[in-house]
C-alpha cells in the first residue's frame, strides 16, 4: 500500500512538474504533426480511436482533426485548440486515476513526460493537423544552393542545422571497393582498382560508375533485391514443397534491369504484361511477379481456401511492394492506423480474382505443370526436333505396313516425351472473373457484401478511361498522381546504397512506420525518379556520384555522440554484406567463380542430412538434394537452388529471409555462426584453398609479396605494417604444423571438388589455405565500407 501510495505521488509530482515546465518555458518552434505527433498518436492512441469504426472505443476518433475536435458521447471536448487545459486528451493522459487514464494499463502503453508535454504544447498551438506525409503529392522542392549536387545540398544542410561536418572523401580504393560491392555484388579486381587509383583525368570515378552500371554483373545484383520483394522460390512451399520452374521469370528480372527498362514499364510488364496490346513471350514471362507465392498441392484441401490465400498475397505484396502499406492489416477488418478499410482491401484483390488458377495444386501431375497457368518455353533447337518427330509420324501413318506401326508407336512416344520435356513458368491470365465479397474476418466461406475492382479511396482516382483488370491497376501504380511508388522506390534505392533507407521502415509508410529524415530530399529524388522517365541507372547514377556517398565511413566521436545511427550522414556507411555477396566474393576472389548469366537454378554444397531431417519424404519421394557437379557449384549465390522448407542454410545464417511472403528490408545479426560458417563450411574452404593456390603462383616469390596478392584480393587494399607482421608469423606457424601433420594437411586440401595443385608443397599450400580463411574471415572483408 506504501508503494502504491508513493507511486501515486511520483506520478502526481511530475504531472505538476510538467504542468510548470509547460506553462514557465512554451515552446516557440512550430511543432510538426507528421514528424512529432502523429507518431506517439498513431503508437497510443489510433488502436482504439483510429480509422477501424469496427473497433472505435467511445465514438472518439483523432486521427481525423474534424473528428477529433467534436464533443465525446459524455459531452468532453477532446481537443480544443488553444487551450490544453480544457482539452480532454490532456486530461486524460495526465490522470493519476488509473479508470480514467489513456492509454489504459491493460494496453501496457505508457507515455513519457516529454510525449505529454508535446501534446500539450501542440494543442497550445492550435492542435494543427497534417495529411500523413507520404499521401500527399509529390512537389519538387527547391534545393538548398550551399552544394553542386543535390543530394548534397539536402543532407548538408541538414548537417549545418545540428553543427555537423561532413567526414572527408574516402580514399580511392576503399571508393572503387565500395561502388563495386553496391552495383555488382562482386569485389573489383586488383587491376580495376590500379587502374582507378592511376587515373588522374577528370572524370574518373564517373567512368567506374558508368562501366559497372553497364556491367551484365549489375542485373545480378538488382535482382536479388527483387526476388526478396517478390518472394522468389523454386519450390511451392506448404508440407509438400515440390519443385516449381520460374527461373525464367528471375532471368527477365535480370535483363530487364541490365537493359534498363524504365521503372514504370517494369512495372505494367509484372503486374499486367499478358494485357498489353499483343504481349509477346517475354512480358507474359514477366507476370510470374505474381505467381511467385506460395501454392498448396497437400491432399484434402479446399479449393476456395487457398484461392482466398493466393489472391490476398497478391493484394498484400503489390500493396508492400509498390505503395509501402501493409494492407495485410486491412483483411479481416479496418485498417487500425491508416485509412484503408477492409472494402479496400478487397476491392484490390478482385483485379487478381480472375486469374485461371485452381485453389490447390494437383499432386498426379509434375509440379511444374500441376497449378496453372503457365507457359511452355521451347527452345529453337527443340522446336526443330518437335517438327521433324511430327513429319515422320505424319509419314509413318501413310504406310500401313506393320513396320511402320511399330515405328509410328515408337515416334508417337518420343514425340510424348519431347513435349513433356518442354520447360514451362508460371504465369498469370484474365479468365472470367470470380465474384469478389467482402470476407468477414477474412474467413474464405464467411462472404459478406460484393464489391467489384477498385483502387483505395484514401489514394488518388485511376484516370478516366484506364480498363477496370490488372492493366488499369498497374497505370495507376505508375501514375505520377499516385504519392507512393516513386517514393517507395527510390527509397530503396537509396537503402540499398546507404544501409538504410530516407525513411528506415521500407516496408511501411505508414503512420506506424518512420518519417523521413529527409523529408524534402525524398520528396525531390522521386520527382527526380518520375521526371527521368522512371531511369533506374540515372537514379542511381545521382547517389553514388555524391559527396554524400564518397565519404569515409570512419567515426567520427563527436558526429557519432550527436547522431550515433548516422541517420544525418556525416560519414558514408558501414554495413555487413548480404550473404549472397559474402559467397560470391569468396568466389570471385579465389578465382572460382563461373559469371554465366541466367539459366536454372543449381544446388551448391549443402549440409548432409539436412534434408532428410526437414522435407516431408513420405509426401514426396523425390525430394532429395542431389549436389551439382563441375561449374553448377561455383556460380553466383543469386542462382542457388531455393527451397522454402529448407533454403540454403549458409544464406539463412546471414538474415536472407525464407521468402514466404514480400521482403524489402533484411534484418543483419551478427552471431558466432556466421563465423564457423566462414571457417567450415565447404565452400569457403574450397574457396580458401583456391585463394592460397592464387598467391603461391600469382604473388611472386616473397612471403610478403604473396601475402599482399592474397589481402588485395579480398579487401583490395594492401595490408599494413603491422598486419602484414601478423599475418607472416601465423604462416610460418601454420607451416610448421602442417610440416609436422602430413596427414592434416592432406585432408585439408582434399576439401571440395577441384582438385589441389600437385605442384605445390602440400604443407606450405594447407598454411595458405588457413591463412586465406583467416582472410575469409576477416570484419573488412563481409563488410561494405
Amino acid at each position: 500500500m506504501k508503494a502504491q501510495r508513493l507511486s501515486a505521488f511520483i506520478l502526481s509530482l511530475s504531472v505538476m512538474l510538467l504542468d510548470a515546465q509547460a506553462g514557465a518555458s512554451p515552446r516557440s518552434a512550430k511543432i510538426e504533426f507528421n514528424r512529432e505527433i502523429r507518431p506517439v498518436l498513431s503508437d497510443a492512441c489510433f488502436h482504439c480511436h483510429g480509422p477501424d469504426k469496427n473497433e472505435r472505443k467511445a465514438g472518439l476518433r483523432l486521427d481525423i482533426r474534424e473528428e477529433a475536435l467534436k464533443a465525446t458521447q459524455s459531452g468532453e471536448f477532446p481537443i480544443v485548440p488553444g487551450q490544453p487545459e480544457k482539452s480532454e486528451l490532456i486530461r486524460r493522459i495526465t490522470t493519476t486515476d488509473s479508470e480514467d487514464r489513456m492509454p489504459p494499463p491493460k494496453a501496457h502503453k505508457t507515455l513519457t513526460a516529454a510525449q505529454m508535454d508535446l501534446l500539450r504544447q501542440w494543442i497550445a498551438q492550435g492542435a494543427e493537423y497534417e495529411t500523413h506525409w507520404a499521401f500527399q503529392p509529390v512537389q519538387r522542392p527547391p534545393v538548398p544552393s550551399m552544394h553542386s549536387h543535390p543530394v548534397d545540398a539536402f543532407i548538408r544542410h541538414r548537417l549545418a542545422a545540428r553543427k555537423l561536418r561532413a567526414a572527408p572523401e574516402a580514399d580511392r580504393v576503399t571508393l572503387i571497393r565500395r561502388v563495386t560491392l553496391d552495383l555488382t555484388g562482386l569485389p573489383p579486381t586488383p587491376s580495376e582498382v590500379d587502374a582507378f587509383v592511376n587515373d588522374t583525368a577528370p572524370g574518373a570515378y564517373e567512368r567506374v560508375v558508368n562501366r559497372l552500371l553497364a556491367s551484365p554483373h549489375y542485373g545480378e545484383r538488382m535482382a536479388l533485391d527483387w526476388l526478396d520483394a517478390a518472394r522468389y522460390a523454386d519450390t511451392n512451399g506448404y508440407q509438400v514443397d515440390r519443385d516449381r520452374t520460374l527461373h525464367a521469370w528471375r532471368d527477365w528480372v535480370i535483363r530487364a534491369f541490365n537493359e534498363n527498362k524504365p521503372f514504370d514499364q517494369f512495372t505494367i510488364e509484372q503486374i499486367a504484361g499478358d494485357l498489353l496490346p499483343n504481349a509477346t513471350v517475354e512480358q507474359r514471362v514477366a507476370t510470374g511477379f505474381n505467381r511467385n507465392h506460395m501454392i498448396n498441392e497437400e491432399g484434402g484441401v479446399t479449393p476456395e481456401e487457398f484461392l482466398a490465400e493466393y489472391t490476398a498475397d497478391r493484394v498484400e505484396t503489390t500493396a508492400t511492394v509498390w505503395l509501402a502499406q501493409t494492407f495485410n492489416c486491412a483483411r479481416c477488418h479496418d485498417h487500425k492506423f491508416d485509412p484503408f478499410t477492409q472494402r479496400d482491401f478487397y476491392s484490390l484483390k478482385a483485379f487478381f480474382h480472375n486469374v485461371s488458377e485452381n485453389g490447390a495444386g494437383d499432386y498426379d501431375k509434375a509440379a511444374n505443370v500441376s497449378s496453372p497457368p503457365f507457359l511452355p518455353l521451347p527452345t529453337p533447337d527443340r522446336l526443330e526436333r518437335i517438327d521433324a518427330i511430327k513429319a515422320e509420324i505424319e509419314k509413318a501413318r501413310q504406310d500401313q505396313s506393320p513396320e511402320s506401326k511399330e515405328q509410328l508407336t515408337k515416334l508417337t512416344k518420343s514425340l510424348k516425351d519431347e513435349e513433356s520435356a518442354i520447360p514451362v513458368t508460371l504465369v498469370m491470365d484474365e479468365a472470367k472473373p470470380r465474384d469478389t465479397f467482402i470476407l468477414r474476418r477474412g474467413v474464405f466461406d464467411q462472404p459478406g457484401e460484393k464489391v467489384t475492382a477498385a483502387t483505395p479511396a484514401a489514394l488518388p482516382l485511376m484516370q478516366a478511361g484506364v480498363p477496370l483488370n490488372r492493366l488499369g491497376l498497374a497505370l495507376w501504380l505508375v501514375d505520377p498522381a499516385n504519392p507512393l511508388p516513386a517514393r517507395v522506390t527510390v527509397n530503396r534505392y537509396w537503402q540499398m546504397l546507404f544501409g538504410t533507407g530516407l525513411v528506415r521502415t521500407a516496408e511501411d509508410f505508414g503512420s506506424q512506420g518512420e518519417p523521413p529524415s529527409h523529408p524534402e530530399l525524398i520528396d525531390w529524388l522521386a520527382s527526380e525518379f518520375i521526371s527521368s522517365g522512371w531511369d533506374t541507372k540515372s537514379m542511381l547514377r545521382l547517389l553514388v556520384t555524391s559527396a554524400t556517398y564518397q565519404q569515409s565511413s570512419k567515426l567520427n566521436p563527436k558526429a557519432h555522440e550527436l547522431d550515433p545511427d548516422n541517420r544525418w550522414l556525416a560519414r558514408g556507411p558501414r554495413f555487413r554484406l548480404q550473404g549472397e555477396f559474402v559467397r560470391d566474393q569468396a568466389l570471385a576472389a579465389s578465382g572460382l567463380l563461373i559469371p554465366k548469366i541466367g539459366g536454372p537454378s543449381v544446388k551448391p554444397y549443402h549440409p548432409p542430412g539436412l534434408y532428410e531431417q526437414v522435407v516431408n519424404q513420405k509426401d514426396n519421394p523425390k525430394a532429395t538434394y542431389t549436389q551439382d557437379k563441375g561449374e553448377a557449384l561455383y556460380r553466383r549465390s543469386l542462382y542457388t537452388y531455393w527451397k522454402r522448407s529448407v533454403p540454403h542454410p549458409a544464406m539463412l545464417l546471414f538474415d536472407a529471409p525464407f521468402r514466404e511472403t514480400c521482403t524489402l528490408r533484411r534484418p543483419r545479426t551478427n552471431t558466432p555462426l556466421q563465423a564457423l560458417n566462414l571457417l567450415n563450411d565447404p565452400t569457403y574452404v574450397e574457396a580458401a584453398r583456391l585463394l592460397g593456390q592464387r598467391m603461391m603462383r600469382e604473388g611472386g616469390t616473397s612471403i610478403e609479396s604473396r601475402l599482399s596478392q592474397g589481402f588485395r584480393l579480398i579487401t583490395a587494399r594492401l595490408p599494413r605494417r603491422a598486419e602484414m607482421r601478423i599475418l607472416t608469423a601465423a604462416l610460418k606457424r601454420s607451416v610448421l604444423e602442417f610440416q609436422a601433420d602430413p596427414a592434416g594437411a592432406e585432408s585439408l586440401l582434399k576439401v571440395g571438388e577441384t582438385a589441389a595443385d600437385g605442384a605445390l608443397n602440400v604443407a606450405e599450400l594447407a598454411a595458405y589455405t588457413t591463412l586465406a580463411s583467416t582472410l575469409l574471415n576477416l570484419d573488412e572483408t563481409v563488410t561494405r565500407q
